[in-house]
């Protein structure tokens, strides 16, 4: 942890707490802060630091339009010393109310993450990637599976030697993967309004 002079805490740095010989990031100081004090983390399988030195997982659903209407099976994490969520993947059932999702997240969400968002009411097989000013989101079907079997899939992560990791284990593999992805070839490039014509023409 970086300190002054006098072994103080510099400004503005993440505080940390020890607890039984680990350093435990404060969710307040993680881009999940301002989703945690607005009350729209549900469910949490996970909600604290990973494996990875210096990584904050979060999985369970968030809320986006009112408690009703949330993303889930979400798999997240972020980054020290980076602002927003680098890596997320969850479902939601309706395309229509994707720009509210991005649009409630604000800064949490920026132009280095790597955002996967399945869902339910796409037309089978389509992919397509989105632009909401500088935030990528990466729109794709899904049916009846889940987040976890697609998100291997398309990372090509080994599922047999998953099965003997803890929850955060399985989100530090998928995670080290999600946020350096950048296959954009396996995707349709539209405007939020393409993709929306797309979707209705189903």
């Amino acid at each position: 942890m970086p300190v002054d002079e006098n072994g103080g805490i510099l400004p503005g740095m993440p505080v940390t707490t020890f607890e039984e010989g680990y350093f435990m990031t404060a969710i307040a100081d993680t881009p999940f802060g301002k989703l945690d004090t607005e009350g729209r983390l549900l469910k949490p399988l996970l909600n604290a630091d990973t494996h990875v030195a210096g990584r904050f997982g979060y999985r369970g659903e968030i809320s986006y339009d009112g408690p009703e209407t949330v993303i889930k099976e979400v798999f997240s994490v972020s980054e020290s010393g980076k602002p927003g969520i680098g890596f997320l993947a969850g479902s939601i059932a309706n395309y229509e109310t994707l720009p509210k999702l991005v649009e409630s997240f604000g800064a949490a969400l920026d132009a280095d993450g790597n955002y996967f968002i399945y869902i339910a009411d796409l037309p089978q097989g389509n992919r397509l990637f989105i632009r909401f000013g500088d935030v990528k989101i990466f729109a794709i079907f899904i049916d009846e599976t889940s987040v976890y079997n697609e998100l291997i899939d398309t990372f090509y992560v080994d599922k047999v030697k998953l099965k003997k990791f803890d929850t955060a284990a399985k989100l530090d593999a998928l995670a080290d993967v999600g946020l350096k992805y950048s296959s954009l070839s396996d995707y349709k490039e539209v405007s939020y309004e393409d993709g929306l014509k797309i979707k209705n023409a189903s």
